[in-house]
């Protein structure tokens, strides 16, 4: 048997043995509590910060992490566009869905790769914050395993998509720092920094 869907049976086979961990799992898969979660912990970081020069750390690297986020989501699409992969719960026989049954490719994880680019992002500028927003990923990875709707291979491959598509601006930010100095002035303008 091929190891991914294997592991995927493995992780799978989880869901129904314990009502606390379908608890917990229906909890973290969902499509609106963790993403809601983040998108919370990124806006804050927006306004955190006591000294001036650590505020502009955070809007810079609030604005890079986005930027990652954009070029995410740009990648998994056009991965989609080019290749499809039937969901476990529509090319296995024996599927214990815990999760409502969605229908685009189950290659790369979107879902994945957007909560990898957030944590990333924010790992990249606000460590203690970033680790927690990482451990998280990895439990909501592991739980679209657990719940039905991934493979391992689409929770890793979105991982690694989101991961690298936000390194790129932290790498190459010396290219935009005259933007988002730009950007942020203007964000003051309104109020909004």
């Amino acid at each position: 048997m091929n190891p991914d869907v294997a592991l995927f049976h493995l992780l799978n086979n989880l869901t129904g043995t314990f009502l606390a961990l379908d608890t917990i799992a229906l909890f973290i898969v969902n499509d609106y509590a963790v993403p809601a979660l983040f998108a919370f912990i990124v806006g804050a970081l927006w306004f955190a910060g006591h000294a001036e020069r650590e505020r502009v750390v955070f809007k810079s690297g609030v604005l890079s992490t986005l930027v990652g986020l954009l070029l995410a989501n740009l990648i998994v699409k056009l991965c989609w566009m080019t290749f499809f992969r039937p969901r476990p719960f529509a090319a296995e026989e024996t599927v214990r869905l815990l999760f409502y049954r969605p229908s685009v490719s189950s290659f790369p994880s979107e879902p994945v790769a957007t909560l990898m680019a957030l944590a990333f992002g924010v790992y990249l500028f606000e460590r203690r914050v970033g680790l927690i927003m990482l451990a998280l990923t990895f439990a909501f990875a592991f739980t679209r395993v657990m719940a039905g709707v991934h493979y391992p291979s689409d929770v890793i491959a979105g991982a690694l998509i989101g991961a690298g598509a936000v390194y790129a601006p932290f790498r190459y930010g010396a290219a935009t720092n005259g933007l988002n100095a730009r950007i942020i002035d203007l964000a003051k303008r309104f109020g909004l920094a």
